[in-house]
């Protein structure tokens, strides 16, 4: 299959993707040395803990709107989640607790079918679920390219945020800053690759 009709193979099974991404970033966590957790990372200015900050605070975000809660525009700073402390002296259990709280709520029927406010205006629980999706496979790649560790991926994972990635991150998402300008690529290109470039990063 190509990557296309693996992403639509799997549309039906996000929590299990969610899960199989998640414990890859979870054990990519749990052999980060602290001098790896202090190293640069491909996000520009941030060290390799300040990307698993975000991601945390990310995955926690997402989960707190799919629950039902009322969040306040300053949630929303990426700098602001780099900057705090959400890996605590244990990353790899940290990201395992948010995952965890993250994949019990988008494993409910009625949170996929339910709209949410979200930016820019109400979003399907299965966009936050691919979104929380995106955020693992991505920055669990930029933690590993920080900390010199190998990111094992799984090509399904991957079909699924490519596809996803293609439709819904385009020049408004680069204009607010959210993503770079993208890295040229060909029908040849490897797909985690062109989904790297697609979002601005070089692998």
């Amino acid at each position: 299959m190509n990557p296309r009709q693996i992403a639509n193979a799997y549309s039906s099974d996000i929590t299990g993707l969610l899960e199989r991404c998640y414990h890859d970033t979870a054990t990519l966590l749990a052999a980060v040395t602290p001098a790896g957790l202090a190293a640069s990372s491909p996000c520009t200015e941030w060290t390799v803990r300040q990307v698993g900050n975000h991601l945390v605070g990310s995955l926690t975000l997402l989960t707190r709107i799919a629950e039902g809660e009322t969040v306040a525009p300053a949630d929303f700073d990426a700098q602001a989640m780099a900057d705090t402390d959400h890996l605590g002296a244990d990353p790899a259990a940290a990201f395992h607790a948010a995952a965890q709280r993250s994949t019990a709520v988008f494993k409910l029927p009625e949170t996929l079918e339910r709209r949410f406010p979200f930016p820019p205006g109400p979003t399907p629980g299965i966009v936050l679920a691919k979104l929380s999706l995106l955020e693992s496979l991505v920055h669990g790649w930029d933690l590993a390219r920080g900390a010199g560790l190998p990111y094992p991926t799984d090509e399904t994972v991957v079909a699924a945020v490519q596809a996803f990635a293609t439709q819904a991150i385009g020049e408004e998402q680069r204009q607010a800053r959210l993503f770079a300008a993208p890295y040229p690529t060909d029908a040849d290109t490897e797909p985690f690759t062109a989904l790297l470039a697609h979002l601005g990063r070089r692998r």
